[in-house]
């Protein structure tokens, strides 16, 4: 169970009975461009023996790889109920809020600043009238992108440009054209240019979710 991590150090706790030494390496997805990879340094690691559970009980109470299968079978149910029932209404209503925060090419953090009239009326019922109750509506959350098929594909694309804009960072860094404070912002602006539409269409499905529980 990872607490935290960082570039320089990892903090994990694991039951005493399973601990053991390993060497971690991590390839970056086929479809990246460059070939690379990310090694993490186990020596700088800190374990913590589990002193309040023992082995058998935290096989007993964490998920398991049948549980996994389960989540997602239920998941993909969720979403092929979402689709019939709605009749691909849902999906167009979602795909439309998301190109909507795309657009914004500049720095905003309340995605309410850009809403029209007309959108905001659409995220106070898009759930309201999707759903047949608000426990089905709840079921849906996070798996938004996947009743909208455009959405889950720009996202793997953002994530995949994310990389992208790392590995150069770092590269020009290690060539000394930025300093370290210097890099850790442009790090972070980079990012956000990414990010940003993934943040402000969660902040109005939030809001579409809550008008749904009222």
């Amino acid at each position: 169970m990872i607490l935290a991590n960082d570039s320089n150090h990892s903090t994990i706790a694991v039951d005493t009975s399973t601990k053991q030494s390993s060497n971690i390496l991590v390839s970056l997805p086929e479809s990246q461009s460059r070939s690379c990879k990310v090694r993490f340094d186990e020596c700088q690691n800190e374990y913590f023996a589990n002193d309040q559970r023992t082995g058998e009980e935290c096989r007993t109470t964490w998920y398991h790889s049948e549980d996994y299968q389960q989540l997602r079978s239920n998941a993909r149910e969720l979403v092929l109920k979402a689709n019939d029932r709605c009749s691909m209404t849902l999906g167009v209503d979602l795909k439309e809020i998301y190109e909507h925060v795309c657009h914004v090419d500049f720095l905003l953090e309340d995605a309410s600043e850009i809403l029209t009239p007309a959108l905001e009326k659409k995220i106070t019922e898009i759930f309201i009238k999707s759903s047949e109750s608000s426990t089905e509506m709840l079921d849906l959350i996070g798996l938004e992108s996947y009743v909208a098929a455009g959405i889950k594909k720009s996202c793997a694309q953002k994530r995949e440009q994310i990389q992208d804009a790392v590995y150069d960072i770092q590269c020009e860094f290690e060539h000394g054209l930025w300093t370290k404070n210097e890099v850790e912002d442009e790090l972070r602006e980079s990012c956000l240019n990414f990010s940003q539409a993934a943040c402000l269409f969660a902040q109005l499905l939030a809001k579409a979710q809550q008008a749904a529980c009222v």
